[in-house]
């Protein structure tokens, strides 16, 4: 079997998508790890091993808005309930 260049392998679609979530959380890990469904301790781990921190950071240091912004997370109930 040959390998498509259009193509992403598993690891770089779960990379992409942990920091698609974490754009979208602008940063907020706790957020993110529940947009994601994984632990903050997961998360973490994640970071790391994507190589991610350096993006993490940079975020952090964004000037943010005077308004919080909090991402509906549907809770673990109405996500079994759909699957």
């Amino acid at each position: 079997m040959e390998h498509r260049q259009d193509f992403d392998t598993l690891e770089a679609a779960i990379r992409r998508h942990t920091l698609d979530a974490l754009t979208l959380a602008k940063g907020n890990q706790r957020q993110t790890a529940a947009l994601l469904g994984v632990s903050r301790w997961k998360l973490a781990r994640m970071i790391r091993r994507f190589a991610l921190g350096e993006v993490v950071a940079t975020m952090r240091r964004q000037p943010r808005d005077s308004a919080r912004t909090v991402v509906d997370v549907p809770h673990a109930a109405d996500r079994s309930a759909t699957a």
